[in-house]
């Protein structure tokens, strides 16, 4: 297995929610973000949604993100890949995210879904994937083809948010992790399988390039209720058998990301910076704080 493919497309983790920009961002794009106070106004964060893969066009960000990152003290976000070197990232995806050697996604996946797999990856111009990613669990094959879907379109996690404010933070702000890499491999390879979960996963990213560009725009434009739909509510109604991935990817790790600001913003002025999709519709973390008490502002 070629080791700097599998640690690229670790990089584009999450494949249900990452969001891709194809028109030139002007200063006046929105985005996704909310100013956080508690209740008795002591205590102050910012959430912004991530843009986890994107590209040039989503720059410059709107100057009220960049102004409450300039107040901020603190980076909170969920993984800061730079703390591991390449080898540890694909000792983590050898111990986590692939089976054991002889064995394939072919032993474990029904025909039909092998199938749809493959094509999918050769309508994208892989040629033998079969043999390309052949130990890759579910977790890491879906991944994996979120990846090519991505550079396919010409997004990167090289123009993500994630990148742009680690690197502006990086001596000047404490940065600090939710989950870290480890968390975030294992959980994609402990994800809930079955033929028909993956079949159903697979299909809701089918039509990747019209969805993508519709989150772009409801990134852009700061619309919240179109992000849940769009990242979320659809495919729970269309595919209810993945209330189980979304269960796994989204609300479960809500709560442990609300905790984990919580604690931040007690000592701190924090600047939280997770996946969109985390912050948006009921369980999302703007809604986990309001449901505690706390006043949160979407940002103009």
């Amino acid at each position: 297995m070629d080791n700097s493919k599998s640690c690229k497309a670790f990089k584009l983790l999450t494949f249900v929610l990452y969001l891709c920009g194809a028109q030139i961002a002007v200063a006046s794009d929105r985005g996704l973000a909310w100013e956080l106070k508690s209740a008795d106004g002591t205590q102050t964060a910012f959430l912004v949604g991530s843009v986890h893969l994107a590209n040039a066009s989503f720059y410059p960000l709107n100057p009220s993100i960049m102004d409450a990152f300039e107040r901020a003290e603190v980076l909170l976000v969920e993984a800061d890949e730079t703390l591991l070197t390449l080898q540890q990232q694909q000792a983590l995806i050898s111990k986590y995210a692939l089976y054991p050697e002889g064995q394939s996604y072919t032993d474990h996946l029904p025909k039909q879904v092998v199938d749809q797999v493959e094509v999918m990856f050769e309508s994208l111009g892989v040629v033998d994937p079969a043999s390309m990613f052949s130990r890759y669990r579910p977790g890491m094959l879906g991944v994996t083809l979120a990846a090519v879907q991505a550079q396919a379109l010409g997004y990167t996690a090289e123009y993500g948010l994630d990148n742009y404010f680690i690197e502006k933070a990086r001596y000047k702000k404490t940065i600090q992790e939710i989950e870290g890499l480890e968390f975030q491999i294992k959980l994609i390879a402990d994800l809930p399988v079955t033929g028909e979960l993956f079949r159903d996963a697979l299909l809701d990213m089918s039509d990747f390039e019209t969805e993508w560009k519709g989150l772009e725009q409801a990134w852009k434009k700061g619309d919240s209720k179109r992000m849940y739909e769009l990242a979320i509510g659809s495919a729970l109604r269309d595919f209810p058998r993945l209330n189980e991935y979304y269960e796994t990817l989204f609300f479960d790790r809500n709560v442990g990301m609300v905790a984990k600001a919580e604690q931040c913003m007690a000592r701190s002025i924090c600047f939280v910076l997770v996946g969109a999709g985390h912050l948006v519709g009921p369980r999302g973390m703007v809604d986990l704080f309001e449901t505690k008490g706390f006043q949160a502002r979407q940002l103009p």
